[in-house]
């Protein structure tokens, strides 16, 4: 660190007199016109230091020939011309090229060993771009990305990096699966002495999003753990460590990614799953399928919200007897007396204006009266609301793909999707490596 200030101090020493000579009077200039001067000034510095470290890293004399793929050798031919896009800009620079003999194919050992890809964006900026691009609109992204970071891109560059990272985190959902399978993996991990969770919670919701001249349905789902909150607020609890993933199709699309999903989170070991989702059929088929012993819980507020209409077509919408009868029938579903809340509905089921209100909330409360047991759910300390994935539903589907005026391919409302849900559950550093990575291999 002793070192790097040291650099920084004789930097500085140079930088500023030419930063004063650029900047001309100096008594009417601003600290904003200072601050972006130097900003620029970096950004150049960045670009020649970058070009020139590129250079050095082959050294002075390349060898005359290297290891060709296809069991021959590469024949030194001279040193040609490389740009990349970086975060400083366009950067040019200069590496040997080798043409193969037996082969004919060419090659730039300094691109391989460093992972670059001449005429596209390189791995550092890509992973800004990307990160702009699950944020916001592809194009508004590229306008974001010259403001913040003085580069020019298009908004088909900022949608390909960030598609890249959704394909990244569709690579690591498929080695997911590929592992949560492996009886031998499995049986291993059961043997396992180290922690485990000890209550692990799963969620599962939809919201639509338009693909092409359609609506589909963007399947969501989340882990999380739960805490009580600290403070005055300490009866109510909060959901941590939340990790979302998603797909687009039908409920068998996502059926192994629940499971795979739920891998990295130790599920498989975990002392109790308990699943809290509103009333789907396909929602409670799939958590019965993959977690059979999982606690099943129907979200407290969905339940409540089939009182309302029953209670103002019976009493009149604002009547003081509408809410009365809400609250005691809300009181009754607190207290898990379900059946006594289904036989209340039933004596208005003639009701002219109540019945078709009742009839769906019997339908809802009759499939789901095992899953509405919320008195025993609270004294068992279990969260009781799917707000988790609501708001995950939210910020993937609605705040991102909903946009005003997007049409999304399905495989790029895919693939943004799940990059968005990388980033969203705090799970992005591993996208980067595997970009690297596959940088370096190509």
């Amino acid at each position: 660190m002793k070192h790097g200030t040291e650099i920084r101090d004789r930097l500085a020493e140079v930088l500023v007199p030419a930063i004063e000579e650029l900047l001309g009077d100096l008594e009417q200039v601003t600290a904003g016109e200072i601050e972006r001067v130097i900003r620029e000034v970096l950004q150049g510095i960045g670009n020649a230091v970058l070009a020139a470290s590129l250079e050095r890293l082959e050294g002075r004399y390349p060898a005359k020939t290297v290891p060709c793929d296809c069991g021959g050798h590469g024949h030194y031919v001279c040193r040609r011309r490389g740009m990349l896009i970086t975060v400083f800009g366009r950067v040019a620079y200069r590496r040997a090229y080798y043409l193969c003999s037996r082969c004919h194919r060419g090659q730039y050992p300094l691109d391989r060993r460093l992972g670059l890809r001449p005429g596209q964006v390189s791995v550092a900026l890509a992973e800004l771009l990307a990160l702009l691009g699950v944020q916001t609109a592809f194009e508004e992204a590229a306008r974001l990305a010259e403001k913040l970071l003085l580069v020019r891109v298009s908004e088909n560059t900022v949608r390909h990096e960030t598609q890249r990272y959704g394909q990244l985190q569709m690579d690591r959902e498929a080695q997911w699966q590929e592992e949560s399978e492996d009886i031998e993996r499995l049986l291993e991990r059961a043997r396992s002495r180290s922690e485990r969770p000890k209550r692990l919670y799963g969620s599962l919701d939809g919201v639509m999003i338009p693909v092409g001249d359609e609506w589909v349905e963007l399947k969501v789902g989340c882990w999380y753990a739960v805490k009580q909150r600290a403070g005055p607020l300490a009866d109510a609890k909060k959901a941590t460590e939340i990790g979302y993933y998603c797909d687009i199709g039908s409920p068998d699309r996502l059926r192994p990614l629940i499971w795979a999903s739920g891998y990295p989170r130790q599920a498989d070991r975990a002392g109790e799953i308990v699943f809290v989702a509103d009333g789907a059929h396909w929602i409670w088929r799939l958590v019965s399928y993959h977690f059979p012993q999982a606690v099943q819980i129907v979200d407290w507020y969905h339940a409540v919200a089939y009182l309302a209409p029953i209670g103002q077509a019976l009493h009149g919408e604002g009547t003081a007897e509408a809410a009365q009868w809400q609250e005691s029938m809300r009181e009754l579903l607190w207290q898990g007396e379900v059946q006594t809340v289904i036989s209340e509905c039933r004596r208005y089921r003639e009701h002219p204006r109540a019945a078709q209100a009742i009839e769906k909330a019997l339908s809802y409360y009759q499939n789901n009266a095992e899953r509405m047991d919320y008195a025993r759910f609270r004294a068992q300390g279990y969260l009781i609301g799917s707000g988790v994935v609501e708001s995950a539903c939210k910020q993937i589907g609605t705040q991102r793909l909903k946009r005003a005026g997007a049409r999304w391919t399905l495989e790029g409302a895919r693939k943004t999707a799940k990059a968005r849900a990388a980033w969203l559950s705090q799970d992005w550093a591993p996208l980067t490596e595997a970009h690297t990575l596959l940088a370096q291999a190509a």
